[in-house]
C-alpha cells in the first residue's frame, strides 16, 4: 500500500514525515507532477484517485486526467497495475468509493491494467435494486457506449470474462464479432489467468462454433490447447463470485461449484469438438485441444 499515514486533524500535520507531507502538498500542485520521483507520483496518483472515489468531486475529472498522462509517461504498465491493485485494495476495504478505479478504464492504454480494472471494478460496485450482477451489468453497458474505443471495450470484455462466474455468459457470448482487428481477436482468444472457468471455456466453444475465420480458429485452438501449462490451479472450475466482494463472508469472494480435471473435461467438450474436427480443412488445428487435455495429468 503507498499511502500508510495521513493526518486524521489538523494538529497532527507537524508529525508527519517530511516525505509524506511533501506528497500531500503536491496533491494539489499539478506543476508539480511531472518533476516528482516515481515514488512519489505514485502515492500523489493514490492519494487524487482516492479522495475522487471517496468525494467524487465532479471538479477533479480534469485534475485526474492530467494526473494520469504524466503517469502514462512516468510509470510503467506494471507500475500503473500495481497503483490500480493498491487502489483496488482501499477500496475493497470501505475507505474509498469504486470510482476510484475509473480513469484506470477511461485513460488506461495497457490492455493488462484495463482488463484488471474492469475486473476489480465489477466485484466492487454496489448492488443496484439488489441486483448481484450490477456491475458486470454497468460495465457492459459501457462497453456497448464505447463503440470505435476498441482498448476499452477489449479490456472491458476479457475482465469480464475471467471473472468467471458462467452467470455472465448472457452479457459476453458472442462479443468477438465486435472485434475487426485480428490482433485484438488474438488477444481475446488468449485471454488467461490463474483459472481456467467454465465460462472462459463456453465463450471460447461458441466462438469455435460459429466462427469462419482459420485465424480465429488458430488462435482459439492455440489458447485451448495451452490451458493445462498455463493455469496455476490443475482443474477447470465453475465458480461464482460473490458480488460487490466488500460483502463477501470470510473465504467467500470466489466459491468454487465444482470442478474436473483438464482429462475430464476433455470428455465434457469432446462432443462438440469431434463434428468441427471431422469438417476442419487441413492441417487440423482443433485435434490439438483434445490432444493438450487428455495427457494433461
Amino acid at each position: 500500500m503507498f499511502w500508510k499515514k495521513k493526518p486524521t486533524s489538523p494538529g497532527q500535520g507537524d508529525a508527519l514525515p517530511p516525505h509524506v507531507r511533501k506528497v500531500i502538498e503536491a496533491a494539489d500542485r499539478p506543476d508539480s507532477w511531472e518533476s516528482l520521483d516515481e515514488g512519489a507520483l505514485q502515492m500523489v496518483a493514490f492519494l487524487r484517485l482516492t479522495r475522487y472515489g471517496s468525494a467524487q468531486n465532479v471538479g477533479d475529472q480534469s485534475a485526474l486526467q492530467r494526473l494520469y498522462s504524466v503517469l502514462l509517461k512516468r510509470l510503467s504498465a506494471d507500475g500503473r497495475l500495481q497503483l490500480e491493485q493498491s487502489v483496488c485494495q482501499y477500496a475493497m476495504e470501505g475507505k474509498t468509493g469504486v470510482l476510484a478505479l475509473v480513469p484506470f478504464l477511461l485513460a488506461e492504454t495497457d490492455l493488462n491494467v484495463i482488463s484488471t480494472a474492469a475486473l476489480d471494478y465489477a466485484m466492487l460496485m454496489p448492488r443496484v435494486n439488489g441486483d448481484p450482477l450490477s456491475g458486470p451489468k454497468f460495465l457492459i453497458s459501457r462497453y456497448d457506449q464505447a463503440a470505435g474505443n476498441d482498448a476499452l471495450r477489449l479490456g472491458i470484455l476479457t475482465g469480464l470474462i475471467l471473472l468467471g462466474d458462467e452467470r455472465l455468459l448472457p452479457l459476453v457470448n458472442g462479443r468477438w464479432k465486435d472485434f475487426k482487428s485480428s490482433e485484438d481477436r488474438r488477444r481475446l482468444a488468449a485471454a488467461k489467468s490463474g483459472f481456467v472457468s467454465t465460462l472462459l471455456i463456453e465463450f471460447l466453444m461458441d466462438w469455435l462454433e460459429n466462427t469462419t475465420d482459420e485465424s480465429d480458429v488458430g488462435a482459439i485452438a492455440g489458447a485451448m490447447a495451452r490451458m493445462p501449462l498455463d493455469a496455476q490451479v490443475e482443474f477447470v472450475v465453475r465458480q461464482r463470485r460473490c458480488f460487490p466482494a466488500s460483502e463477501a463472508e470470510p473465504g467467500k469472494v470466489i466459491e468454487c461449484l465444482e470442478k474436473w480435471s483438464f482429462t475430464d473435461y476433455a470428455e465434457v467438450i469432446r462432443p462438440r469438438l469431434d463434428p468441427l474436427i471431422a469438417t476442419e480443412a487441413p492441417p487440423k488445428v482443433i485435434p490439438a485441444i483434445l490432444e493438450g487435455w487428455q495427457y494433461a495429468e
